[in-house]
């Protein structure tokens, strides 16, 4: 609660609603969408224009304010600038001397002020009421008309801070905290959020290429490992940034970083890790500091290799297991030619291979073994009737062949494995890695094991029937894995059934997912709504703008906006994240090039 819920700006704040501007356009999809923003005439000073900027919150009596002045329909600054009378009329239909006399005059009272000038403002309702009352400030997810003509309230900061900013536990603001917001030149208000909603309710990143996806995304998920105890991180990196990113991260916590490429008998191999990474711009040049650090990766022993799976190899492996079986014999079920006898058995041979799987505890997807042998002497009595040239027939005659050769011991496998991975991934035991960077340049191979690894996760999980640990994975460059159009041949279209089943279903299980892209347009848009957090940074493409504005439902105003945008100025809108949901914020992100600069010192 706060007992000053506005800012008056030393009493020089003062301003009214002089209309409400609708717009209509058409969506993406070819419907419409109007979005409705107030024009605020607010009396120039130096010292209000200096203040106020996009981000800050302004609070308009509303109908409900009518006898009472407590109700507010609060509305987010999208832009504020200076104007003068004398500009309305200034073009070049004038002659230049004139025109020069008139600027003059218009700079010399932008000095000290004049009637003649004023300050207008633009800003877009967030569809909240604000109420005061002498128990102090409440706030309510409502839209209500404003009254035009009405004086215009400024939040104060303390309200802001209320109204946005996540409440963290005492003495820990640092811990969730991204950045500062944006708007307050005089002052830094840290940016805090609610970290364990953001990863467990999923989130995005959309900007183009250079304006900090992966700073931001590192930022996060440094906070994240801190703040929650028993969070693992899985990053799919296509672009060979997270290695370098959070490399004290790597080192300070049990971790991983695989690569597909194997440079293992290289001499150097510090310098070889540094090669196939994308430096940050700020620390470039500075190989020779990070060389230390790296070594300690190997030293520690956390750098495995793995090798791709070929094309097809999952799909060949099914036909290893139980399920593959019971499909193999579903099939049998088509033969046209195929005696009436074996379509009568299928179904009792079926029930056989489930009452088996419950005596021996097994699921579907498991590998055959020696105990297969027991199923097949089991069936055999009951097909043995069967014509020789039956396909039931020859399929467990074939797997009796195959059973036979499977060794009592099973051999284990050399070095580190994709399995292994999935295991470390939902390992509880205190010293199992917690960050997983997993190194892959290919985008087929990237989307086939993407695919894959999250596929076995949550086979996996399911089995385990425990919820712990809480697993995010990052999809880095999401462009490439969940496209709006797929293909079998590329992996485009196992890489998108993936993430679109880890995005709609993961939260059951513990299992988050964080996506960052650059090209929001051609995106799978069933994947794309099951995201409650979005950080939007400068996107150069119109289409692509207006997309985020039609599926996150963000105002157009707010989205312009972002083209004005530094590297490292973010527009969040999150459902979970924030104190209050769906509201705008502007803030700039803190700078995860700083931590590795003092981690290399």
């Amino acid at each position: 609660m706060t007992s000053q819920p506005f800012d008056d700006i030393d009493g020089e704040f003062k301003a009214r609603l002089r209309e409400i501007a609708t717009s209509t356009r058409s969506t993406v999809d070819n419907s419409t969408v109007t979005f409705r923003t107030a024009r605020i005439e607010c009396e120039y000073t130096p010292k209000v224009i200096k203040r106020l900027a996009m981000g800050q919150l302004v609070a308009i009596p509303n109908v409900q304010a009518l006898g009472a002045n407590s109700s507010y329909s609060l509305y987010e600054i999208a832009d504020a600038y200076p104007m003068h009378y004398s500009m309305l009329t200034l073009d070049r239909s004038q002659p230049a001397a004139i025109r020069s006399e008139f600027m003059d005059l218009i700079q010399k009272e932008w000095e000290k002020g004049s009637k003649s000038t004023w300050i207008e403002i633009v800003a877009a309702p967030i569809g909240h009421v604000m109420k005061t009352s002498d128990d102090g400030v409440s706030y309510e997810r409502r839209a209500m008309a404003p009254l035009t003509g009405s004086p215009v309230k400024l939040l104060s900061k303390d309200s802001i801070q209320q109204l946005i900013c996540f409440r963290p536990p005492k003495g820990r603001v640092e811990d969730y905290s991204l950045g500062n917001l944006l708007g307050f030149t005089d002052d830094s208000i840290p940016f805090s959020v609610n970290l364990e909603s953001l990863i467990h309710y999923m989130s995005s990143t959309f900007a183009f290429t250079g304006s900090g996806k992966s700073n931001l995304t590192a930022t996060v998920v440094r906070k994240a490992l801190h703040v929650i105890p028993d969070l693992k991180v899985v990053i799919f990196d296509v672009s060979a940034e997270y290695g370098i990113h959070i490399l004290d991260v790597l080192n300070h916590l049990p971790s991983r970083v695989l690569f597909t490429d194997s440079f293992r008998d290289s001499k150097d191999l510090p310098a070889e890790y540094f090669k196939r990474h994308a430096t940050p711009e700020a620390l470039a040049g500075r190989e020779r500091d990070f060389f230390p650090k790296i070594k300690q990766l190997f030293d520690d022993g956390k750098v495995e290799f793995l090798q791709t799976r070929l094309a097809g190899e999952e799909e060949v492996a099914r036909f290893s297991t139980y399920e593959g079986l019971v499909e193999v014999l579903s099939n049998t079920l088509n033969d046209r030619y195929g005696p009436v006898q074996q379509k009568i058995l299928v179904p009792q041979v079926v029930d056989i291979i489930k009452q088996f799987l419950r005596d021996n505890k097994l699921e579907l997807e498991a590998r055959f073994g020696p105990k297969t042998g027991e199923l097949i002497a089991k069936i055999q009595p009951l097909i043995a009737d069967l014509p020789a040239n039956s396909s039931l027939k020859k399929a467990f005659d074939s797997l009796a062949k195959v059973v036979d050769a499977i060794p009592e011991t099973p051999e284990e496998e050399e070095g580190y494995s994709w399995t292994k991975l999935a295991d470390e991934i939902l390992s509880t035991a205190k010293d199992s890695p917690r960050v997983f960077v997993v190194n892959l340049p290919e985008a087929e191979d990237a989307r086939l094991e993407t695919a894959n690894v999250i596929s076995e996760v949550f086979r996996k999980r399911k089995r385990s029937f425990t919820l712990s640990p809480r697993v995010l994975f990052v999809i880095d460059e999401a462009q490439e894995f969940i496209p709006q159009v797929t293909r079998k041949e590329d992996g485009t279209d196992q890489s998108s059934r993936a993430v679109e089943r880890l995005l709609r279903h993961g939260r059951k299980y513990h299992l988050n997912c964080w996506i960052s892209t650059q090209r929001v347009a051609h995106l799978n848009t069933n994947a794309l709504q099951q995201l409650h957090s979005y950080f939007v940074s400068t996107m150069p493409r119109p289409y692509d703008r207006q997309l985020i504005s039609d599926t996150f439902a963000i105002d157009d105003a707010f989205m312009e906006r972002t083209l004005a945008f530094q590297n490292g100025d973010w527009l969040l809108t999150s459902f979970k994240a924030t104190a209050t949901q769906n509201i705008p914020v502007f803030f700039h992100a803190e700078n995860n090039e700083d931590i590795l600069d003092a981690y290399l010192k």
